[in-house]
């Protein structure tokens, strides 16, 4: 059983919130992960209190002095090379693996956890062979999960069987109270994450690209880069990953694998809104990027993203992204089959015309 999974690190209250609110399945295999997630909870939450008594104060005055650049766009879209491009430069930081394995206390833990994680993950990501590493840079919506914000993740862990979990647009903004929850929690964990830095925060994150006025007004000034991809690939590969990772994380009977269709549809409603919002950001607030463009000559793309958003790009930088460009030149994508009913459904999608 994997051991390391998207509620590893959740507090014990917020474990069983979500228990409560959503049911379990009593099957072994759940059972199993439950009493490991349980156990894992109760050591969370009592690091916790020691990160409180610590660090609360230096946190919560913490000010987030540059607006944060947001990487968006829908899932395998090449988000995670962008990211670790950008993470490279060192006027940035990203959130890492073990930030957002324990968000709620990563000023006190990082130090503890780091070994044990790398003994227990994987080497590589199971949908695509990626590197993982405790310090690589990892999406925050995980970590907003484990400090208990609402999240279209949670749909996944707990799936109804009904219809696809990403399908109901309303779902990544929370609404009254839970807002106001969700906005604590991701402030509180970029002021962790300048306070242990000093650095501006390059996040990552799909799910942010419903959220583009949000992020705007919280974070006046804030950069969003738009990265997309052939839906051809992007739709076959978002299959894969999604049922590998409810496979993996999930704690009800009930998943609903997602077909051509489901994720054709949630593809096209990133791109339908992305295509609205932009319009409405400052020039120099958003720019973006195809993933076929930035393979093809990375150091260009990146280039060019940089000059378009005011940001500094320097021979520091080019150096870092060169060596990393190097280093994994070797890298092989997975490829994918689709039928010709699942192509005929893609192209049937008028907000993917434009590939």
């Amino acid at each position: 059983m994997k051991i390391l999974t998207i509620l590893t690190g959740i507090r014990f209250p917020v474990l069983m919130r979500l228990i409560f609110r959503n049911g379990f399945t009593p099957f072994p295999v759940y059972i199993l992960r439950f009493l490991v997630l349980f156990q894992n909870s109760l050591i969370s939450s009592v690091l916790t209190l020691a990160e409180r008594k610590n660090y609360a104060k230096a946190a919560r005055e913490t000010k987030i002095s540059e607006p944060p650049v947001f990487i968006i766009g829908h899932w395998r879209t090449g988000s995670t090379l962008l990211h670790q491009l950008i993470n490279l430069d060192p006027q940035f930081t990203a959130p890492t693996m073990v930030q957002t394995v324990i968000p709620d206390h990563l000023l006190f833990s990082t130090k503890y956890y780091v070994p044990i994680m790398k003994l227990i993950m994987p080497k590589k990501r199971p949908m695509d062979n990626v590197a993982l590493s405790p310090s690589e840079p990892q999406e925050e919506e995980f970590a907003l999960v484990r400090m208990g914000s609402e999240s279209p993740i949670e749909k996944l862990i707990f799936p109804s069987g009904s219809k696809f979990f990403l399908d109901g647009y309303d779902q990544y903004i929370p609404a009254g109270k839970e807002l106001e929850v969700w906005k604590k929690n991701l402030v509180t964990f970029y002021q962790k994450l300048t306070l242990l830095t000093g650095k501006r925060i390059v996040s990552k994150n799909p799910c942010h690209t419903m959220r583009i006025p949000l992020l705007a007004e919280m974070f006046p000034g804030a950069r969003f880069i738009h990265i997309y991809r052939d839906p051809f690939f992007v739709v076959p590969s978002t299959i894969r990953m999604w049922n590998i990772v409810a496979r993996e994380n999930k704690l009800k009977r009930g998943w609903k694998a997602p077909t051509a269709g489901d994720i054709s549809s949630v593809l096209g409603s990133f791109l339908e809104y992305v295509s609205k919002e932009r319009w409405k950001l400052d020039r120099q607030q958003f720019t973006e990027v195809s993933f076929e463009d930035l393979e093809k000559d990375p150091l260009k793309e990146v280039k060019r993203i940089y000059a378009e958003l005011g940001l500094r790009f320097t021979d520091s930088f080019k150096s870092e992204a060169t060596r990393f460009l190097a280093a994994t030149k070797d890298y092989k994508k997975n490829t994918y089959h689709l039928s010709g009913e699942e192509k005929e459904i893609i192209r049937s999608n008028p907000a993917l015309h434009i590939f």
